[in-house]
């Protein structure tokens, strides 16, 4: 199978030969040899676009790539993802400009003078995406990070064009004012008002195009680019160990794109909480595990039907909410930590008790995830591991998942009692059959 270092220098390699038009701008310590945990930024002239999109697809299907996710946004942009079982990247193509809301605020023109050649790939030289950087963080975030701020006032005061390169862009009042915030030493101070000043200023004439990005954005929801994969086992499974291994080699697909949540979408409070029987979570925080899942006593039929019913809530308006919304626009991976299916292997835990029909009922409203993988093996092995029920308990719930996994369609069964790499091997494979189909006859 071709290593990412092949497949870069290869697929850069050709774009020289070819004698495209492109750079990368942004970090490329790493490149060819690997993205350094980021993705690729790529400028190219939409005259060149065609051929170069062509040579990538070729590549992808002659090294047994997978075109994960792909969508295409009018500005235009076009956004690729690729995976392989051992490594991912992410490759953003843009047709001219950086863009806010369809409106370009750099032109590359004015960067082509610093665009040099690192290890065989054209890239734009970093003290000047640092310049560019900045204009990107005051446009989108209203705060810059201190390595943009020093880069782009570094570059300024070196090169005597950038003035007048940002009144053409930004107009002579927000030209002006950077001036005199870099005289004065107060650029960090007038950040929001800069802000204000360039989207303002970029916003004119954008009408047009914000139709046709928003009709580009309704063409993927006949292809979505993200996705949603739940992790379901005992106690001693192996949901952590798996998780933990996926996540960072998805993110090189799906760069700061993998969201993790803990068995339901989280839209609304724990009814603890909501009870005032628990303390909430502080932001960013993650939930307290619990130690003694079985400690409590499972409600009666009337309480118990109350908890499902609070929670129902969560896995479907909650999910339309918070998760449907980002897997129908953009390339992002809900991993889920148990989900509803929990209830049919392990009700204790919620404290309900409820028949089967009613968690079969509720099953029908419930989103489906793209891939359920079902963790499980030998009883004795994963009680060991985490004795926190029992092992007749360890024992009933993978004989419930081992037949859940046998009746659903989009499972797969993982024996997580064999070598660690073993597994998580079995599960990068099935995640990649999973990504395979959507796109796999996708003309870039």
């Amino acid at each position: 199978m071709i290593t990412k270092e092949e497949f870069l220098t290869h697929f850069f390699g050709t774009l020289n030969k070819e004698n495209l038009d492109y750079f990368v701008f942004g970090e490329y310590a790493c490149l060819p040899q690997d993205t350094g945990g980021s993705d690729i930024d790529i400028f190219v002239s939409v005259h060149d676009t065609p051929a170069i999109l062509s040579i990538l697809r070729t590549m992808i299907d002659a090294n047994d790539i997978q075109l994960a996710s792909y969508y295409y946004s009018s500005n235009p942009n076009w956004f690729v993802r690729l995976i392989t079982s051992t490594w991912g990247v992410q490759i953003d193509f843009f047709g001219g400009a950086h863009v806010w809301k369809t409106a370009c605020y750099y032109r590359p023109d004015f960067l082509r003078s610093s665009v040099i050649m690192y290890h065989g790939i054209k890239v734009l030289d970093i003290r000047v995406g640092y310049y560019l950087d900045f204009f990107k963080e005051v446009i989108h975030l209203g705060m810059v990070k201190e390595k943009y701020m020093n880069g782009f006032i570094t570059e300024y005061q070196r090169n005597s064009q950038r003035k007048a390169e940002i009144e053409i862009m930004f107009g002579k009042e927000t030209a002006d004012a950077i001036a005199t915030h870099i005289a004065d030493g107060t650029l960090a101070d007038g950040i929001p008002q800069l802000q204000r000043m360039m989207q303002q200023a970029i916003s004119h004439g954008t009408v047009g195009k914000r139709s046709r990005l928003f009709f580009s954005k309704c063409a993927r929801l006949f292809r979505r680019p993200g996705y949603v994969i739940a992790v379901l086992g005992t106690d001693g499974s192996g949901k952590s160990t798996i998780i933990n291994a996926i996540t960072p080699w998805l993110d090189e697909c799906f760069h700061h794109g993998v969201v993790y949540n803990h068995l339901r979408p989280n839209a609304i409070p724990d009814l603890g909480v909501v009870l005032g029987k628990k303390e909430a979570p502080k932001k960013g925080e993650e939930p307290k595990v619990n130690e003694n899942p079985h400690g409590l006593n499972p409600s009666g039929f009337a309480g118990s039907l109350v908890r499902w019913g609070y929670y129902m809530i969560d896995y479907t308006f909650g999910y339309m909410k918070t998760v449907l919304p980002q897997v129908l626009t953009k390339s992002k991976v809900f991993i889920f930590d148990r989900y509803y299916y929990d209830y049919y292997i392990d009700q204790r835990r919620s404290r309900t008790s409820l028949p089967h029909w009613i968690l079969r009922f509720g099953e029908c409203f419930v989103p489906k995830p793209d891939l359920t993988l079902c963790l499980g093996g030998d009883p004795k092995k994963i009680y060991e591991r985490k004795p926190e029920t029992s092992l007749q308990e360890v024992e009933r719930q993978t004989i419930v998942l081992r037949s859940f996994c046998k009746k659903r369609k989009r499972t797969v069964w993982i024996d997580t009692t064999l070598k660690p790499e073993k597994s998580i091997q079995i599960a990068k494979e099935a995640i990649v059959k999973m990504l395979t189909p959507r796109f796999k006859n996708v003309k870039l």
